[in-house]
């Protein structure tokens, strides 16, 4: 019994180790901040799938005398539920309930994300500005999300007996082809369209040459959450980029306004099709009559798809594009047979242990202390010509419009340091058949994430990506510009773009208007603000810049604009750990009667539940501080598995 109590308290202890090092999160941090991300568990990462069906008379045998092995392939259908954990993860608290059902799930909760304008009176704090979103400014909506993530998995597994050489010595080659389906199944439900006059953008405020009517913007938070492109308007004199990074959707499938379910949801699903990772194994069995000890070394070759941060909840196959080195520990306790030996009970662990090695990666990173802020709407400020200078000679508008994530998404380097696969099985075999019933622990520590090139990043590093521009700034609700009339012989108008920024703006609110109040703004809270003065031999010297041409408001700029460096990138906060808890079943058949050859099948079940912090933030109060730590978010997910294979000798 000492060997027995020796053996499992090692598995136990490393185990334990394991589970500490993918913890859900920290008590001291803000549990359930919003990830730009989510990096699952590999397709190929599955030590119940690896081991059941197969203990009984497939692997570990200790009556061979030479070489022998078994080869099998799993066809398995893996589903996600608790989607609702799964917008948490990406949404945070910005998810509130709302009596609207999404429709691509009648189960699905009633969660949803609202957008809303800051003409609308009663706006919460967890709404976001639909400013931000080329919305009119009376626009509302909801829009609710059923996360489904789908995958079919064919899987390959050789496990060869070396015992001709060393007694229990053997090597195991295996991976499987993946079949990968992702959606988050957003379903907007339009309470107010936008009218007239409310929604109208007042010249000044987007565009310095005309009033911007409701009728020229989005439609719908989908169509810019899809990377649509902003219909061209009459007279625009601005240019607008559409959303590249953490798409909901794609544009080219979403290109409508309707709410019904095949519109609107069935558009946005990604696949992905691969092979996810190859993993060998080389070890030890230390066997005896009634138990044996299990040391191994392994390694996994990325084969699956790199991320590349075009959509939010992306298809992938594999494990992000990392190599990886570790090794297993394990045994097997045989707790009872029957007298003919014909009977069995059986108790198997094994525990694997790896290292994910940096892998080049694209993420989306946020700003810090910054929530979500991906989605604001940034402005780019350039040197204006003498004509339209201002004093002091800052830059002002040049009239470019970005989202943040089209700069705030960078080639990145992301390594995890350890990472988990538990199994603990009780084994029940009688003649030719067996039953697996297991616990399968998996978890994996939090990653560190390095950029790869950042400013110094080129076209030749990627050409998907830009260089991180200096001229950026968030806009916020702020104008754009500001006019005055010179009467001197006769009136005419002059326009000069501002250099004003909100570096405090969120993607809750900007710093100006009041909400059901976007009349007048005269950029009271800008960064720095001063009042907007026309520069010497400017085409109106000395005046003060007013909000329009009534004249009633004295308008700011910035002193001093406030630009989004690289350092501003919130790369803690992207930074995730993963952890999930399954149970499975697996009942097997073996022709035992064969000699050579020996056939078996099976089939099992299994139901995985992932790590899911509570929400936290962001909120419109959240602080930088509050959203500090690794998160933990992991797939909930059940399985249906079929089995077969061949054993040799």
């Amino acid at each position: 019994m000492k060997q027995y109590s020796k053996l499992f308290s090692l598995v136990l202890l490393c185990s334990t180790a394991t589970i500490a090092l993918a913890d859900c999160c920290d008590n001291d941090n803000g549990s359930g901040c919003v990830i730009p991300s989510i990096q699952w568990r590999s397709q190929g990462r599955n030590m119940a799938r690896k081991l059941e069906g197969t203990t009984s008379y497939a692997v570990y045998q200790g009556d061979m005398d030479g070489r022998y092995g078994t080869f099998n392939m799993t066809l398995e259908y893996d589903q996600t539920f608790r989607g609702k954990n799964i917008a948490e993860c990406l949404f945070g608290n910005s998810l509130v309930d709302v009596p609207t059902v999404n429709s691509c799930d009648d189960s699905c909760s009633s969660t949803s994300l609202i957008i809303s304008g800051e003409a609308n009176a009663t706006r919460a704090a967890t709404e976001w500005m639909a400013e931000n979103f080329l919305l009119p400014r009376d626009f509302k909506s909801a829009i609710s999300f059923s996360p489904k993530v789908q995958s079919v998995i064919f899987d390959f597994n050789l496990f060869m007996g070396l015992d001709r050489w060393v007694n229990g010595l053997y090597f195991r080659l295996y991976g499987p082809v993946v079949w990968n389906k992702s959606s988050l199944r957003a379903d907007e439900t339009i309470i107010n369209k936008g009218t007239a006059g409310n929604g109208t953008y007042s010249r000044g405020y987007f565009d310095a040459d005309i009033d911007v009517p409701s009728s020229s913007l989005f439609q719908s938070a989908l169509h810019f959450f899809g990377g649509c492109q902003l219909p061209k308007y009459a007279d625009q004199s601005v240019e607008v980029s559409p959303l590249r990074f953490a798409k909901f959707s794609d544009c080219n499938l979403n290109n409508n306004t309707s709410n019904s379910c095949n519109d609107s949801c069935n558009g946005d699903s990604q696949t992905k099709t691969g092979f996810a990772e190859l993993r060998g194994e080389f070890g030890w069995n230390y066997i005896r009559e009634n138990y044996r000890f299990l040391l191994n070394i392994q390694a996994a070759a990325p084969t699956g798809s790199r991320p590349n941060a075009e959509f939010l909840l992306p298809a992938y196959v594999g494990n992000g594009k990392h190599w990886e080195l570790g090794g297993g520990i394990g045994g097997a306790w045989k707790m009872w047979e029957s007298e003919d030996g014909e009977r069995s009970f059986n108790f198997i662990v094994e525990a694997d242990i790896t290292h994910l090695f940096n892998a080049k990666q694209k993420m989306t990173f946020d700003l810090k202390g910054k929530p979500a802020s991906r989605y604001m709407l940034a402005e780019r400020l350039e040197t204006p010509e003498a004509t339209d200078a201002l004093v002091p000679a800052n830059p002002t508008f040049s009239n470019v419009y970005m989202p943040v994530a089209n700069f705030s998404t960078r080639e990145v380097k992301v390594g995890f340091g350890v990472q988990g696969d538990v199994v603990a099985m009780f084994n029940y075999t009688h003649r030719n058949f067996s039953w697996d019933l297991g616990y399968n622990f998996w978890g994996m520590s939090c990653s560190s994430i390095s950029l790869d090139c950042g400013d110094t990043c080129n076209d030749e590093c990627n050409p998907i990506i830009t260089p991180f521009p200096t001229n950026m700034a968030l806009k916020g609700d702020a104008s754009i510009a500001g006019y005055n009339v010179n009467t001197d012989p006769e009136p005419v108008e002059f326009s000069y773009n501002l250099g004003a920024t909100e570096s405090a703006a969120t993607i809750f609110a900007g710093t100006n208007a009041t909400p059901g109040v976007t009349a007048g703004l005269n950029n009271a809270n800008v960064d720095t603000h001063i009042p907007a003065v026309a520069a010497p031999g400017s085409a109106n010297q000395g005046a003060l810049f007013v909000f329009d041409n009534i004249g009633t408001e004295v308008i700011n700029t910035s002193n001093t604009p406030v630009f989004i460096s690289i350092d501003d990138l919130d790369i803690d906060g992207a930074q995730q750990r993963g952890l999930s808890n399954k149970v499975f079943t697996h009942f097997n058949y073996t022709w035992t009667d064969r000699d050579k050859w020996v056939p078996y099948l099976g089939a099992g079940f299994s139901a995985e539940f992932g790590s899911h912090c509570d929400a936290g933030c962001p909120t419109a109060t959240t602080s930088d501080s509050d959203c500090n730590g690794c998160k933990s978010c992991a797939l909930s997910q059940w399985g249906v598995e079929i089995k077969g294979g061949v054993s040799f000798h």
